[in-house]
């Protein structure tokens, strides 16, 4: 989600070498055929589970497994209420945060690997268990990796960087552990990667400076990122994990282009775009080997699409799947909802349904609500909904009658 992250001192992580208990040799014995594994997508885009066509909607479930590397909670397994309580509603997959949000945050998989991946394995574990999918972000702020590494952050444009290479190690450990299992459903590079592209300025609109959670105390227009850098960091990352897996999946974890994404690109204006522009960036954003286009999308992006017509929350989604369906390429709404605190219970609970309905009657493949059972999204902007929060339980519900809906009309 937009301006939220910035200011959340989270500690994160991702997976490394080898599955719980189970010898690499074990593992290739009882391999899983590629096309049992996760979703995929057929020549002609259409997406797949198990080789079949598939459509369904699930939820951000964004501190799943970060909230159990925080200093004395290594063995909350509280995500597996979580787990229960989606399951019982018919929501079959989460997304979630699998890699440190910030510098700081990557203390645990530095100084004591095994308890890190004795971690994960567990969160695995359950949701194998529980039959829930997982899609793993795999770096979810854009600056940690070249922070933690002591390069600018425009090093994501240099395939040859330090950070690169520190994505290429960290792909090679998360996949391999976790290729053969049923529970991971796809990969995702990010979040939001195209919002901090081609932004103007050599001294405004840098990373944010947090010196204490590991940030570096400058910045300079060595931080930021072109859209040049973003093809190579999406389409190193999609060639790293198609070493490993031929088969899943491959997610930007972008959010819609800006709505003067192209201008920004190519002329360095805040122009608005016009719907074809709006098609061309899309294209642009999800390079080569991602296979999937990701979008975000919530109330603020009403009328702010395009320059050629105003395009309510409906017709936004109306377009984008009929550019995702021309360029071969499944629609993964990434994160949807409406924020009660901003806009009103009974406007948050409109422009939710319009979200659903337009998911539902373009037949979006993927979508996923943010956000599940995170707690500082119920003061904050009133978006949260899970186990401790009755009164947004309508959230899920509706996904739950949609999907028996979808499934209904697949079989």
């Amino acid at each position: 989600m937009k301006k939220i992250f910035y200011a959340t001192l989270l500690t994160a992580g991702i997976a490394a070498t080898g599955l719980t208990g189970c010898s690499s040799k074990k593992l290739e014995a009882n391999k899983i055929p590629d096309a049992a594994l996760g979703l995929s997508v057929r020549a002609d885009g259409t997406l797949l589970l198990k080789g079949k066509p598939y459509r369904a909607v699930g939820v951000n479930y964004f501190n799943a497994f970060s909230r159990t590397l925080e200093p004395g909670a290594w063995n909350d397994t509280s995500y597996r209420k979580g787990f229960r309580y989606l399951k019982a509603r018919s929501i079959p997959f989460v997304r979630f945060m699998c890699s440190g949000f910030w510098p700081v945050n990557f203390k645990l998989y530095q100084n004591n690997k095994d308890q890190y991946f004795k971690n994960l394995d567990a969160f695995v574990k359950a949701a194998e268990e529980l039959e829930i999918g997982l899609i793993p972000s795999l770096f979810w702020n854009h600056s940690t990796i070249p922070d933690l590494l002591g390069e600018p952050v425009g090093q994501w444009g240099n395939k040859d960087s330090k950070t690169n290479a520190f994505m290429r190690q960290y792909v090679q450990e998360v996949v391999t552990r976790y290729k053969n299992s049923p529970a991971i459903w796809g990969w995702e590079f990010g979040n939001e990667l195209n919002l901090v592209t081609d932004l103007p300025g050599d001294d405004a609109n840098l990373p944010q400076i947090a010196v204490e959670v590991g940030t570096p105390p400058t910045r300079s227009k060595a931080d930021k990122l072109s859209t040049q850098d973003l093809q190579v960091a999406l389409t190193e990352f999609g060639k790293a994990v198609r070493l490993y897996d031929t088969n899943r999946i491959i997610v930007s974890g972008n959010a819609n282009p800006r709505p003067s994404a192209y201008h920004l690109h190519t002329v360095k204006n805040w122009d608005k775009d016009s719907q074809e522009q709006y098609a061309e960036m899309l294209a642009i954003q999800n390079p080569g080997p991602v296979n999937t286009i990701s979008i975000h999308h919530y109330p603020d992006n009403a009328l702010a699409y395009f320059a050629d017509f105003p395009a309510s929350l409906k017709e936004i989604i109306r377009v984008t799947m009929e550019d995702a369906v021309k360029l071969k390429k499944p629609l993964f709404i990434g994160e949807f909802g409406a924020q009660e605190q901003i806009l009103g219970t009974g406007v948050a609970n409109k422009n939710y349904t319009e979200l659903l309905d337009g998911i539902e009657t373009y037949k979006v493949p993927l979508a996923a609500m943010w956000v599940f059972d995170y707690p500082p999204h119920d003061a904050e902007n009133g978006i949260n909904a899970g186990p401790d929060n009755g009164p947004r339980e309508y959230m899920l519900q509706a996904i739950k009658e949609l999907n028996e809906r979808t499934w209904q009309s697949n079989n």
